[in-house]
C-alpha cells in the first residue's frame, strides 16, 4: 500500500455537495462511518425522516433548533450532543440571523446497535485536565466524544488502543499521525483511527487547537452492562 493510499484512509478528502436550501455539506467517509460538516444559512432546513445510519451531532458555531422523534432543542456551540437512532426522525433548523455550522457522526454498521440516551440529548458529563489538555466529555451508550484543547507545544503521544478513534479539528491546527501517515489537520479536517491503529497528535504552532474526538466504544467512561461479568464495572481490559 502506498503512502498516498495511507494517507486517504486515515485523512480522507472531503466530499463537498450542496442542497437545494444552501446548505453545504463537507463529508469525510470511512467505511461505515461518515462525519458531515454542514455550514447551514439563515432559515434553512436539515431533515432526515428515515435514515438507516445512526445520527450524532453537535452544533459548533452559532445555534439551531434541533428536534429529534418528539423532542426539541435549541442548541449552542459545544453545549448539548444529539443521537438519533436508527429508524427515528430528525430536524433541523437554523431559526438564527446567521450560518450555523454542525458536526455530525453518522455510523451504520449492520449488527450493531445504537441505542439513544433518554430524551435523545447528551450534556457534558465532565471537564478536566488530561495529559496537559483541558477535555469535556459527552457520554451515551455505545459512543464517547471528547473535545479536547492542546495547547502551543502540547502533544497527546503516540499509542494505541482497542476502541475505533475519529476526530475532527475544530479550530487552529495541529499535526495528526496515524500510523504510516501524518496530516495536519485544520477547521473540518477528519482522520480515522480503527482498533489497535497507533496515533498521536502535537501542535507545535502558537495558540490553541481544538479538536473533537469520538470513541466507538466509550473508552474513558466505559458504560457498565447490565448482565453480570467482568465487565459489569468497565473493567474489561483493552
Amino acid at each position: 500500500m502506498t503512502a498516498q493510499t495511507h494517507e486517504r484512509r486515515y485523512f480522507p478528502a472531503p466530499d463537498v455537495m450542496l442542497n437545494e436550501d444552501g446548505i453545504r455539506f463537507e463529508s469525510y467517509r470511512r467505511e461505515a462511518t461518515e462525519v458531515r460538516v454542514a455550514f447551514m444559512p439563515p432559515g434553512a432546513v436539515l431533515e432526515t425522516r428515515s435514515s438507516d445510519a445512526a445520527q450524532v451531532g453537535m452544533v459548533v458555531r452559532g445555534e439551531l433548533s434541533v428536534t429529534v422523534g418528539d423532542v426539541t432543542k435549541l442548541m449552542r456551540p459545544e453545549g448539548d450532543v444529539y443521537v438519533a437512532p436508527v429508524g427515528v426522525a430528525l430536524a433541523a433548523v437554523n431559526t438564527s440571523a446567521e450560518e450555523t455550522v454542525v458536526l455530525e457522526i453518522r455510523r451504520g454498521t449492520p449488527g450493531d446497535s445504537y441505542p439513544a440516551p433518554d430524551g435523545y440529548f447528551l450534556e457534558p458529563i465532565e471537564s478536566r485536565k488530561f495529559v496537559g489538555m483541558d477535555v469535556t466529555f459527552f457520554l451515551a451508550d455505545w459512543i464517547e466524544l471528547m473535545i479536547a484543547d492542546i495547547p502551543s507545544g502540547g502533544e497527546m503521544p503516540y499509542h494505541k488502543h482497542s476502541h475505533e478513534q475519529i476526530g475532527i479539528c475544530l479550530e487552529g491546527r495541529y499535526e495528526m499521525t496515524v500510523e504510516e501517515a501524518s496530516h495536519e489537520l485544520r477547521f473540518g479536517g477528519t482522520y480515522f483511527c480503527a482498533s489497535q491503529e497507533g496515533h498521536g497528535a502535537a501542535n507545535p504552532n502558537t495558540g490553541v487547537a481544538r479538536s473533537l474526538n469520538i470513541f466507538i466504544p466509550p473508552r474513558y467512561h466505559r458504560v457498565p452492562k447490565e448482565d453480570s461479568g467482568p465487565e459489569k464495572n468497565g473493567q474489561e481490559s483493552e
